[in-house]
């Protein structure tokens, strides 16, 4: 993030406190509403824009709790937004535009995890985990997921499995006949399973069955 743009967020930064006292104290916005703001912020930028656009009425009260997602996917993705700067929404760039790109972000991430940034392995995969085996994690690619390519890619990372490179099209053309499982120790040592083609291979894709 550019320097400026860090003076920027500190400089408007103002504290919960702060925002009680000239927000619920005077009236502004009931205190309901106020809890509800500080449960989907964890920056006190984030609770200073968003208190003032719901005073000033510019964001629903009943969409607040939506911009818990819109502000984490924002967070790890500021260089595709039109401004990294939150105060910039509703002032030279439009909110809509904020919301449209963090669905956007949000849609691609959600068909293919390995689009996320600043995640752990476990947080993005998460979906893909089916389970523990003698200290490996078991992930399963389903069957036709062709659009899963990154995953494969980032699963099957310090191997040999054609499946890992991002440069041929192996990957699409076993998962059309059936799901990958990926076992990952966390250590260096993995293992890939394909049913269909009778392949159980260890990270230098070499036969151990």
């Amino acid at each position: 993030m550019k320097l400026k743009t860090i003076l920027t967020e500190l400089i408007n930064e103002v504290s919960i406190d702060q925002l009680q006292t000239q927000f619920v104290d005077t009236g502004k916005i009931e205190q309901s509403i106020f809890d509800s703001i500080k449960d989907v912020t964890q920056k006190g930028a984030y609770a200073t824009w968003l208190v003032k656009k719901v005073a000033d009425k510019i964001i629903k009260a009943e969409d607040i709790s939506k911009y818990k997602k819109y502000f984490s996917t924002f967070d790890k993705n500021k260089n595709r937004y039109p401004s990294p700067d939150i105060n910039t929404y509703g002032k030279q760039n439009s909110i809509a535009d904020f919301i449209r790109t963090s669905v956007k972000i949000a849609d691609e991430i959600a068909a293919d995890p390995s689009k996320a940034k600043g995640e752990t392995k476990s947080d993005k995969y998460a979906k893909f985990k089916i389970g523990e085996v003698d200290g490996f994690t078991v992930y399963k690619i389903p069957k036709g997921s062709t659009e899963l390519k990154g995953v494969s890619c980032e699963l099957g990372s310090g191997t040999e499995w054609c499946t890992a490179d991002s440069r041929a099209s192996y990957f699409e053309q076993y998962i059309k006949d059936g799901p990958l499982y990926i076992f990952d120790n966390g250590k260096g040592e993995k293992y890939q399973f394909h049913f269909e083609s009778g392949q159980f291979m260890d990270k230098n894709d070499t036969s151990v069955i």
